[in-house]
């Protein structure tokens, strides 16, 4: 047995970021070309590696055991060939300057933050700047040349973005939660859709996830929208509107692991409210992305691939 070390690259990026549509922008491919690969890699193997009856509808690609075995070793393969790049950048002299980053809260807690202390051990002629910021600010800023990179969410479920002169890449993929007052002990799912509702603003990814739990696949026949009683710009305060018993809330699962309210809890029923996509952008020409700002971007790539995988 002989496997093309390419398609292996494929597989991985199919495993990090959670379809297809997803992969083939990170490996600037067409979806149709990752799923060819992915049927020549299956020949090669001579077994099952993706679960086909989840595809279809841009949602999240299932792998069988042999397909999460083998991208395990894709991965091992991935940041194989991560690291001799970063090694051929530091026999040329490696990056250097100041890379100006720009993120949500959340992104910066957990993206950026422990990408700032890896690249000062990788490369301490380099410095990385860390701007909070949101759309669609961020996006001028950037646009403009006030930020090099920016780290955005999107719905997993919206249509990818397209602006010239920029370059989006998926980083990682967010699924969300329904979180619930703890004293709300005998709540069904059809119980919490007739509401209240801590959300976002009208717009925004959380809002999207929320509002899909009425869709027909998601809700009983005939179920309104949700009710949003309340409106929060960011996670923690949402958070803390649940824990004083205002009402359930759609949360990313980033958002939950500094949750540190012992009033919230994760409902367990069958309400599903997808997820978000955690995506970098930055700008494209003859000069760019710059080699710093390459090396952050690869290291955004690393950070969010652990994540991924613990």
């Amino acid at each position: 047995m002989s496997l093309d070390p390419r398609r292996l690259l494929v597989l991985h990026a199919v495993h990090v970021s959670g379809s297809v549509q997803a992969a083939a922008a990170r490996l600037h491919l067409t979806p149709s070309a990752v799923s060819q690969h992915l049927s020549k890699l299956e020949a090669e193997a001579g077994l099952a590696l993706i679960d086909r009856s989840r595809l279809g509808g841009g949602r999240s690609v299932g792998l069988t055991a042999t397909g999460h075995a083998l991208a395990q070793h894709a991965d091992q393969v991935h940041t194989a060939l991560t690291r001799a790049a970063e090694s051929l950048t530091r026999l040329r002299g490696g990056p250097t300057g100041t890379v100006t980053v720009g993120a949500f809260p959340t992104a910066v807690r957990h993206v950026l933050a422990p990408v700032v202390a890896v690249l000062a051990a990788q490369h301490p002629t380099l410095t990385l700047r860390v701007v909070e910021a949101n759309e669609p600010a961020a996006l001028h800023d950037l646009a403009a040349g006030r930020l090099d990179a920016v780290i955005l969410e999107r719905d997993s479920e919206a249509p990818d973005r397209s602006t010239t002169g920029l370059a989006e890449r998926p980083l990682l993929r967010d699924a969300y939660r329904v979180v619930v007052p703890a004293c709300w002990t005998d709540r069904t799912d059809s119980d919490l859709l007739t509401g209240p509702w801590v959300g976002g603003p009208a717009g925004s990814a959380a809002r999207a996830a929320l509002d899909r739990l009425s869709g027909p696949s998601r809700a009983p026949a005939g179920q309104r929208a949700p009710a949003v009683l309340h409106e929060c710009l960011e996670f923690p305060a949402a958070l803390a509107l649940v824990a004083a018993g205002l009402g359930a809330a759609v949360v990313p699962d980033l958002a939950l692991e500094q949750l540190g309210h012992d009033d919230v809890r994760v409902h367990r029923g069958a309400l599903d409210a997808g997820a978000r996509v955690l995506t970098v952008a930055h700008r494209t020409g003859r000069h760019e992305p710059t080699a710093a700002v390459a090396a952050v971007l690869a290291a955004l790539r690393r950070q969010t691939t652990r994540g991924a995988g613990s």
